[in-house]
């Protein structure tokens, strides 16, 4: 990103979050350049608003089969073609909400417990964990809450296997995405700092051990991870 750019999404992050939260992006980026540094989070307990509830009345939500998913491949909806062909191979299952025939959004769930963060980079979760990768609500039904409902509806169908909780991850740097997941009631847990130079991934985690109950990991706190990029 050149400096112009730069320049001015920190304006975009100040107009809408304050001159606080421009600088923070501003440091981040610059004691961390040429690195990532991913929030790692989860979703425990959470709350959607009653007027999600009420205003989802008619909606069906429903787990999508491939040929359903190919309704709705458009970048307007940011769904692809490698994310159908993920559902199709049985490595992902994608929540969709619809309005009659409208799509209002969807959750996109990883069905592995290795979860795939980028090239080189996975993360082995606990069994009460199940990996949150992919979210969108449609801009007509933004302000609703619908997001947390569909996080509900997540917990409660993966409830019986033994899932308490969802995991996600969000690039400290968009504002945005990270005002959003913490107003859906996502708790910050560590973070993942990853970069990648001369053909390798290099990755330092930092996580509590608790995140791991009852099992052993070799992914503890700040452990540092090297593996060949693909």
């Amino acid at each position: 990103m050149g400096f112009l750019k730069r320049w001015e999404y920190l304006k975009e992050v100040k107009r809408w979050h304050g001159l606080r939260e421009m600088l923070t992006v501003a440091f981040v980026a610059g004691s961390y350049r040429g690195s990532k540094r991913l929030l790692l989070i989860i979703l425990d307990h959470p709350q959607p608003i009653p007027k999600a509830v009420e205003a989802s009345r008619s909606h069906r939500f429903f787990f999508a089969e491939p040929e359903e998913l190919e309704r709705f491949q458009d970048p307007a909806y940011e769904i692809s073609g490698s994310n159908i062909q993920q559902v199709r191979d049985g490595t992902s299952l994608c929540l969709l909400q619809l309005d009659g025939d409208v799509l209002v959004g969807y959750s996109w769930v990883w069905t592995s417990k290795l979860a795939y963060i980028e090239d080189g980079v996975y993360i082995n979760l606990p069994d009460s964990a199940v990996y949150n990768y992919k979210g969108y609500t449609n801009p007509i039904y933004r302000g609703f809450g619908f997001q947390g409902l569909r996080h509900l509806k997540l917990l409660e169908h993966f409830k019986k296997e033994g899932v308490t909780c969802l995991f996600a991850f969000v690039n400290r740097l968009n504002t945005k995405s990270l005002h959003g997941v913490k107003k859906s009631g996502y708790q910050v847990i560590g973070e993942l700092l990853v970069r990648h130079r001369k053909g390798r991934v290099h990755a330092r985690l930092s996580l509590p051990e608790w995140f791991w109950p009852g099992k052993e990991t070799s992914l503890t706190r700040h452990t540092t991870i090297r593996a060949k990029s693909s």
